[in-house]
């Protein structure tokens, strides 16, 4: 084994971030690489450079090394500062750091910087060394693919055989998905935030729409404007102009800027509008740093993302290759990769049976939400690197915040007679999973592999925190995306009351799963019974919400479900009713306190 190796200096110094903590003052670095680079587009790169900062301490057998892959304008500069830029913070610091949800105490960080860039990478600004001069113009098309590549040959530089996380947002999140594709036996985990299967074509229209602001400045000359000395910055700040509305929702700008006028109305086409000085604004800063001819590269590579094209449109055979366990996560508000377009992902996932979760981020943010503060985002991404952490076995380092490992539950009635249903090795769909204590309870109990589904942010996080795989999902919208009999056994555990279509789910459980088991409160119970008769809706442990605020809509009693069962011709296999745990045979319609039912068609 080799030693450990430190790859950063840093200065424990604070920066920003979610706890004040920072990987403090960093130092970029920069590889370079004299084997041609082949290219999608029939190219090759005869010799390249790739920029890159790292923070943390790479473990003895190299076990904790996380990628982090850049969005658009961005660049290797994840986290931290420079010494001579105190006010220049890397654009994930919330994110990256001691203590943060990807923890550089215990993992090692490379953020890296993709070719074509202006941020130090091989570029269209670079030297082409056939001709002593800018490439300009000349630089060839990239795509997420040629980045990929190159990133592994740096991988191999670093010595990192094998990635234990491959992560990013937006055009990062496509080039996660990019690694675990090509790359499959090094890449243990993919973090795909914000992102999609392949742009829209809404997504297209505006990138090309940016490209001809820039190509149709006047200064761009063909780009080749080094040469002439200019820059096409009027192009630029259109191009960044369109950009960044899309970036941002209706909701932000309309509570941020709203119709607010900056010093009344001049009746001029002078910014009169904030948010018409803002766009101004953002796009003249851009124009300042960025490369006209990044951009078109790297809009275009964003275009040319599409792993199913070989596929003939079919996304869970193009993804059929990926051995990566995967946390995909969306954002409400994102109407430029919408959550829509993240669980195409997930579903094409969950169709080819390979470890995935999905959360989608209640966030006013818009698609820049991935970047921003969100504490059930920044809780969610933290639970999952925990799950890393334990799967690589890396030492526990607790920090302020952090997911502490789950003690060993005692396993409760209802999870122990479910556990003695279903056969060891089964395949199980958990629906409303809660805290994902059934799902964990059956995967150490029973090996079952499978997923549970959960509506509630605090039930995704607890699953995830639990170590099974968790969608998130409204069930009253079906399970459309499961195959028929994709499952040996469908759980409606302590749920069924609040659905609003029992009926509907119920038959949905049967076509996915070859069995069913649902378990329930008995609103039949004496105590209820007495509680009614008193004049009042009933209160107790197995139904604890007052009338006011319960989330149950259909509560029902063991007679009735008996009936609904038989009523549609579904077969009992085994019922059981529970009273302080222990079964009931008695009169369980009146002293039962909750049923159990397994069942089929």
């Amino acid at each position: 084994m080799t030693a450990s190796i430190s790859f950063s200096a840093t200065t424990g110094g604070a920066g920003a971030g979610t706890d004040g903590r920072s990987v403090g003052v960093v130092v970029p670095r920069s590889a370079h690489f004299d084997a041609p680079l082949p290219l999608q587009c029939g190219r090759s790169l005869p010799s390249y450079d790739i920029a890159y900062e790292t923070y943390g301490t790479l473990n003895a057998d190299r076990s904790n090394a996380v990628l982090i892959c850049h969005a658009l304008n961005a660049s290797h500069h994840v986290a931290g500062v420079y010494a001579d830029q105190p006010d220049n913070v890397g654009w994930w610091d919330n994110m990256v750091g001691p203590g943060k949800p990807l923890d550089t105490d215990r993992f090692f960080v490379v953020g890296v910087n993709n070719l074509g860039s202006c941020f130090g990478s091989t570029g269209p600004a670079s030297t082409n060394p056939a001709t002593g001069k800018p490439w300009g113009a000349d630089f060839p098309l990239v795509t997420v693919e040629d980045w990929v590549d190159a990133q592994a040959r740096l991988a191999d530089r670093l010595g990192i055989e094998s990635w234990a996380a491959v992560m990013g947002g937006s055009l990062g999140g496509m080039q996660a998905l990019a690694w675990a594709l090509r790359y499959p036996a090094r890449t243990a985990h993919a973090l795909v935030i914000a992102a999609a299967p392949n742009l829209s074509a809404e997504n297209i229209a505006f990138n090309e729409v940016a490209r001809q602001a820039i190509m149709g400045d006047p200064d761009f000359h063909a780009g080749d404007y080094y040469a002439a000395h200019t820059v096409p910055r009027t192009g630029l700040t259109l191009a960044r102009m369109v950009g960044h509305i899309t970036y941002l929702s209706d909701e932000q700008m309309e509570a941020k800027f709203g119709r607010q006028l900056r010093e009344g109305l001049k009746f001029s086409f002078a910014p009169e509008f904030q948010i018409e000085s803002y766009l101004r604004y953002q796009g003249e800063k851009f124009a300042e740093y960025y490369d006209a001819n990044t951009y078109l590269r790297i809009t275009k590579a964003l275009d040319y993302f599409d792993p199913a094209l070989a596929t003939g449109g079919d996304l869970p055979a193009a993804l059929a290759p990926i051995t990566a366990d995967c946390l995909v996560v969306s954002f409400t508000t994102d109407w430029r990769f919408p959550p829509s377009r993240s669980r195409e992902i997930v579903g094409a996932l969950v169709r080819d049976r390979h470890d995935v979760s999905y959360a989608e981020i209640d966030a006013p943010h818009g698609h820049d939400a991935f970047l921003l503060e969100s504490p059930q985002y920044l809780a969610v991404v933290r639970a999952y690197f925990e799950r890393i952490a334990r799967s690589r076995k890396l030492p526990a380092h607790p920090q302020p915040g952090s997911t502490p490992m789950p003690a060993e539950p005692v396993a409760r009635a209802d999870h122990a007679t479910i556990a003695r249903w279903i056969s060891p090795g089964a395949r199980v769909l958990d629906l409303g999973c809660g805290d994902g204590k059934l799902l964990a309870h059956l995967a150490q109990t029973r090996a079952v592999t499978g997923y549970g589904l959960e509506i509630g942010d605090a039930g995704v996080l607890h699953s995830l925190e639990a170590g099974i795989n968790v969608i998130q999902r409204d069930l009253d919208e079906g399970l459309a995306g499961f195959d028929d009999g994709a499952f040996d056994c469908v759980i409606l555990s302590q749920t069924l009351q609040a659905m609003r279509n029992i009926e509907q789910v119920v038959a949905e459980m049967l076509r996915v799963g070859r069995e069913a088991v649902v378990s329930f409160p008995n609103f039949g119970h004496w105590s209820h019974r007495w509680q009614i008769l008193r004049g009042r809706m009933p209160v107790s442990d197995a139904l604890p919400y007052q009338w006011f605020d319960t989330p149950n809509i259909h509560l029902c009693t063991v007679a009735d479900f008996d009936a609904f069962l038989a009523a549609r011709g579904y077969r009992v296999i085994e019922r059981v009713v529970l009273r302080d745990g222990a079964p009931v045979h008695l009169a369980p319609n009146l002293v039962g306190e909750q049923a159990l039912y397994r069942f089929c068609r």
